[in-house]
């Protein structure tokens, strides 16, 4: 349990960094400059809309946020198996 909480924080600590990373990659920029990025995210604006939540760039961040703490819990976790196949 104290692992798995550890992974999780650590996992919350880098969230940020890594949307900005993402953020301010000029591919994704050029993605939503050009159209096509809000087209992808149109169903779940949808959805959204649908359950009552409006404002499409609030719903834009919270799912950059929720795709960046799932990058985040990856790298903790595959650094926490790395390391502990270094150890033996």
């Amino acid at each position: 349990m104290k692992n798995r909480m550890i992974i999780v924080v650590l996992a919350v600590l880098l969230t940020l960094p890594i949307y900005l990373g993402l953020a301010n990659t000029p591919a994704i920029n050029d993605w939503f400059l050009y159209g096509q990025g809000w087209a992808a995210f149109q169903p779940l604006f949808d959805l959204c809309n649908k359950v009552g939540l409006y404002g499409n760039a609030t719903i834009l961040i919270t799912a950059m946020f929720v795709i960046s703490f799932l990058i985040a819990l990856a790298v903790v976790s595959l650094c926490r198996f790395a390391i502990r196949r270094m150890r033996g």
